[in-house]
């Protein structure tokens, strides 16, 4: 039988860049999953998650979760469904029953349910703040008063002394520095092909979450390729 990395890896020989590093494909979902148990991620619990890709956090998210909680939004169609092919059987998709939807939007009132948990990992590095306020509405109006929403970002002035060098040896020439104020997408999706990634003032999204009434706390622990993790919540 396949091992996760081993899928991954000959899904993308197969079908090219998908969106993600394969040499990390396993790693970066198995330790996503085990970063939303420690904030409380249970079975019985609906999780949202902005930008799915080709499915390899919902690998591990899908199983975990009972049938019927695990949904997703990703415009870029083709591949979720190469990640359905490649990572699940028919059976396993049929009795987990994972929800999906394509619009471009970031809107997750089209499913109609309020989520417990919502996951953004390396979205808001490649999204605009129109689009980052989009997501924090969408938590507003689409969750419960105890709901989490973790989310991943490039700050403009990191903590991590040696972010910029792999950044670089990630992206390469695709880097935009500074505090992104452009309002569009940056990097590969439904419409491009072209990498890149954006970085954002720390102090904007807390400013963002605190106008929502929303609290953010900082998450040193998880990794995302030199990215800041934070915790968002409704403020007690």
């Amino acid at each position: 039988m396949s091992s996760v990395q081993d899928l991954g890896r000959d899904m993308m020989a197969r079908h090219g860049f998908m969106g993600v590093n394969v040499s990390m494909f396993e790693q970066a979902g198995r330790e996503q999953l085990i970063a939303l148990l420690a904030q409380g991620l249970l079975p019985e619990l609906k999780l949202l998650e902005f930008g799915c890709g080709c499915l390899r956090i919902a690998y591990w998210l899908v199983r975990f979760l009972d049938p019927g909680c695990y949904y997703a939004l990703e415009p870029a169609r083709r591949r979720v469904e190469i990640g359905l092919e490649w990572l699940f059987t028919p059976q396993e998709r049929a009795i987990k029953q994972p929800r999906f939807d394509y619009n471009p939007d970031f809107d997750s009132s089209v499913f109609g349910v309020p989520f417990d948990f919502f996951l953004a990992r390396s979205i808001w590095s490649h999204a605009s703040k129109r689009q980052i306020e989009t997501m924090l509405d969408a938590f507003v109006r689409d969750s419960k008063p105890s709901s989490i929403f973790l989310t991943s970002y490039f700050p403009v002035e990191p903590a991590d002394p040696d972010y910029r060098n792999r950044l670089a040896v990630e992206f390469a020439r695709q880097q935009h520095q500074g505090d992104y104020q452009g309002d569009s997408w940056v990097g590969t999706s439904h419409e491009s092909e072209t990498l890149g990634v954006v970085q954002h003032s720390t102090a904007w999204i807390l400013e963002r979450c605190s106008s929502r009434g929303l609290a953010v706390t900082e998450l040193p622990e998880i990794d995302c390729d030199g990215q800041s993790w934070l915790r968002i919540a409704r403020r007690p």
